[in-house]
């Protein structure tokens, strides 16, 4: 998954869009504009049109890429041409939106893309360009990774694209751009990482090239595999050619990957020059640096490939608090793994500092761990020398706050390493640089799992004071199982608290902060917005300020023609929490809306399609009694598509889970036969569920889990998608109905939810997720044991929290800022809190109580 660096910008606590930053730096316009022009703001662009003229829908799309210190420079030419030739254009507004859009985190589609002019026709795009190209002539600018250069210009590209908004939704609330192809009709726009056309649109302004040939050879080097891809450039598994020799090769693209106020050139050339200089001195200290070249305008490093992982891989595969049942022998053997690893680190650093270097970004991306367990520090690009000037090139959470960071360089090194012994740990870097009393309950809840070597934790522990005064209760005061449910419920109330000062109705975004979804996908929705906000503060025993709930009434009605239908990311989720908080009739008219939406009928999942829609029925009917909503929820359920056609109505790639795949329909297929007694239903949502468990990972396991998707063998234990969804499912299931294979299975599905370890605290992937789904099997079934498992995991949050002054905190998904939000933030902490405090039907969109009596 992407980091959502350019959502952490603009608001050093709540993740927020980069444009809403106070400082962006200078400002770009054109020196001279012509009379007749309107000027337009949107997003980090500054958009030019002549008066009364309206872009053409698509066409040829011209942009104009800048070189960092000619911006100006190339702004006023280029303008200037788009003036004369009455064309509209616009441009990246702000040097913050430049460097950001430009730099080594930032999306590939997007790079290289300073100006878009929008010529109405190809002879207008053609006098265009030759015009711009002799302008621009002898400028230089990043090759825009989407587009074909025109002529021999280094500046200017075009592609075939949409003019104006035109977007299709799809059910997990995402808009994905659409064009019309050469037969009219709309097709997705494709916006990735190299030049495409629709079907039956044919470039105008060059002959079509050669296809590429599979493997790629130069500079006597064979390319075989690609590593990742970054807008820097890429990383790649090579060969030798005269030898055979595995190689390891670094690509930088020219103009752009920037960082620090350098390109991703200079940073490569400076590695080189590095890895030269130290492997020249102690070869073995470095990898050996085998030849650096340039090819077109890209340059590349070629050296040794350390065979291995990288430490955070490496992690992720070994520590056992993240698997289910590690014994004792098997903590110790990972722990003495552990300080093999983080004391060969320190070795090569103190060989570094021998020869007057620093290291400076010890993060584990830049660890390989081999198969024999040692260590080979890669990725030298930010090393320096100690006594001159660098560039502190870091990872967040491996970097040292500004309070630690003086005089003396080898502090990063020093911070870094301990960082990686809290990673080998468990990874709480953003939680404990906020809160260092997190480390004391993290230290409790490992060694309840095992001891962990004092060397260890001493160096996880360095830079932070553990046992420093806190508002929230030492580890020891939360043994005794009656003053761990107080505390938790004291907790719940200072979740709440925070949650309420969180609250800025007049907020131009949204109401409550929310995580880069809540602006991507929408800021009402129960998943990511108000709705899931609400939801939580009500079930929590509070009451929402009226402007908080005129707003959200007001954005839940003028989004009916916006958003989809379904229940975590769209019309019906809305509807429902507008239903619980007294708009009944407002919530029946959007589910309306919601029931005739084209998704209904294309997409079946819980999350953004039918099952969800019909879910949101039978609240309804809880609320008005109406029987006509239990007959439209039959209706649904009765044109969801046969179960061997599902593979085309729920996630990609054939998705597992509660939100995007079978489990959520087998759910609403047990809640409506529960109300209306049809156990047809009911034997279809166990075959369903009987489908899922077919594709669990290791069927043997003592912790049951699933792949993600047929295109992504991920396993997850959490409630969006995995372990804690399925058995959200099946414990219905079971209450209602014997099933032998289900039943079986249910222990080591319950057992892969007691943990109080996951990277992340929130409730669809995180720690309350597991909580609340064990709460709520005990709950349903009377297993006690499970009740006691639930406190378990709510224990575990207490190293997640952070204190404020307007009560408790948590950071969202990421784990960059904090976050409201349902999905990962307070709000999803705050619902599986209350429900534990005060334990009643349906927390989590479910009508539980609406259920017949079961049926023997």
């Amino acid at each position: 998954m992407r980091l959502p660096y350019g959502f952490a910008v603009a608001d050093p606590e709540f993740y927020a869009p980069l444009e809403s930053a106070a400082d962006t730096g200078r400002t770009f316009r054109p020196g001279t504009v012509p009379d007749r022009w309107d000027e337009t703001r949107s997003g980090v662009w500054t958009m030019w049109c002549p008066e009364g003229v309206t872009p053409a829908e698509q066409g040829w799309k011209v942009h104009v890429s800048a070189r960092p210190g000619r911006l100006d420079k190339v702004l006023d030419t280029a303008a200037a041409v788009c003036f004369e030739h009455g064309v509209p254009f616009k441009h990246i507004s702000a040097q913050l939106f430049y460097v950001w859009m430009h730099g080594k985190h930032a999306a590939r589609q997007q790079s290289g893309k300073f100006i878009a002019a929008y010529p109405p026709d190809v002879p207008a795009a053609r006098k265009l360009m030759e015009r711009l190209s002799t302008e621009l002539a002898g400028e230089e600018g990043p090759y825009v990774l989407t587009d074909r250069r025109f002529g021999d210009s280094r500046t200017v590209h075009y592609r075939y694209g949409a003019f104006l908004r035109l977007e299709r939704l799809r059910a997990d609330g995402t808009r994905v751009p659409v064009v019309r192809d050469g037969h009219g009709a709309l097709v997705e726009d494709r916006r990735g990482a190299s030049f495409r056309l629709p079907a039956g649109i044919t470039d105008p302004f060059t002959e079509p090239g050669a296809p590429s040939s599979g493997e790629l050879t130069f500079h006597g080097f064979t390319f075989e595999r690609s590593v990742r891809h970054s807008n820097a450039g890429g990383t790649y598994h090579g060969r030798e050619t005269a030898t055979g020799r595995p190689v390891f090769v670094k690509e930088a693209r020219a103009h752009t990957g920037l960082g620090g106020n350098t390109t991703a050139i200079e940073r490569l050339r400076h590695e080189w020059e590095t890895l030269r200089a130290l492997h020249a001195v102690e070869p073995g200290l470095v990898p050996e640096p085998i030849a650096y070249f340039r090819e077109w305008e890209h340059e590349f490093l070629v050296t040794e490939l350390i065979e291995g992982r990288n430490l955070n891989s490496w992690t992720i595969h070994h520590n056992p608090v993240i698997q289910t049942g590690a014994s004792a022998e098997e903590f110790a053997a990972y722990h003495r793994s552990c300080e093999k690893i983080v004391s060969g680190v320190e070795r090569a650093l103190d060989r570094l500092h021998a020869h007057g270097y620093v290291f400076v970004d010890v993060s584990p991306g830049n660890v390989m761990v081999t198969p024999d367990e040692e260590i080979r520090l890669v990725d030298f690009e930010a090393a320096s020398p100690a006594d001159g000037d660098f560039l502190p090139l870091t990872t967040p959470g491996y970097a040292p706050p500004e309070r630690l960071v003086g005089d003396d360089p080898y502090i990063y090194d020093a911070y870094g390493s301990g960082a990686l012994a809290q990673l080998l740990l468990f990874p709480l870097h953003h939680v404990v640089q906020r809160a260092p009393q997190a480390l004391a309950h993290l230290r409790h809840d490992l060694f309840r799992a095992a001891p962990v070597p004092p060397s260890l934790w001493s160096r996880a522990a360095r830079f932070h004071d553990a046992d420093s005064p806190s508002s929230l209760p030492a580890p020891g005061e939360l043994e005794d199982d009656d003053a761990l449910s107080a505390h938790l419920t004291a907790l719940r109330d200072r979740t709440a608290d925070a949650l309420e000062a969180m609250a800025d109705p007049d907020h131009p975004d949204r109401v409550y902060p929310t995580v880069p979804e809540g602006y991507t996908v929408n800021a009402v929705c129960v998943a990511y917005g108000t709705a899931g906000v609400l939801h939580a503060l009500r079930r929590a025993g509070r009451t929402v300020p009226d402007d908080v709930l005129a707003r959200f009434r007001r954005e839940a009605l003028e989004s009916r023609t916006s958003l989809g239908p379904g229940l975590h990311v769209g019309l019906s989720g809305v509807a429902w929490v507008l239903a619980d908080h007294g708009c009944v009739t407002e919530a029946v008219d959007l589910l309306a809306v919601a029931g005739d939406h084209p998704l209904t009928r294309r997409d079946a999942t819980l999350s953004g399609g039918a099952s969800g829609v019909a879910l949101t029925h039978l609240a309804l009917y809880g609320h008005t009694g109406d029987e006509w909503h239990v007959r439209r929820a039959q209706e649904i359920a009765d044109a969801l598509p046969a179960d061997a056609s599902l593979v085309e109505h729920i996630g990609e790639d054939d998705a597992t889970g509660l939100l995007h795949g079978r489990t959520g329909i087998a759910l609403l297929l047990h809640q409506l036969a529960a109300v209306t007694g049809d156990r047809t239903l009911l034997g279809r949502g166990i075959g369903l569920l009987h489908a899922e468990l077919d594709r669990a990972s290791d069927p043997d396991s003592p912790g049951l889990s699933f792949p993600i998707s047929t295109a992504d063998p991920r396993t997850m234990p959490y409630l969006y998608s995995g372990t804690a969804g399925f058995t959200h499912a099946v414990s219905r299931c079971l209450s209602t109905t014997e099933d032998e294979r289900l039943s079986a299975a249910l222990p080591a599905l319950l057992s892969r939810l007691t943990t109080r370890f996951t990277a992340m605290p929130g409730l669809y992937q995180g720690l309350s997720g597991l909580g609340l789904v064990l709460a709520e099997h005990a709950r349903i079934s009377g297993d006690a044991g499970a009740w006691r498992d639930a406190l378990q995991v709510a224990r575990g949050l207490f190293k997640h929290a952070v204190p404020h002054p307007t009560g408790v905190r948590f950071l969202g998904d990421q784990m960059l800022r904090y976050s409201a939000d349902l999905w990962s933030g307070s709000a999803g902490v705050l619902l599986f809190l209350s429900h534990l405090a005060e334990p009643e039907p349906d927390p989590f969109f479910t009508v539980d109580a609406l259920s017949a009596a079961p049926t023997p």
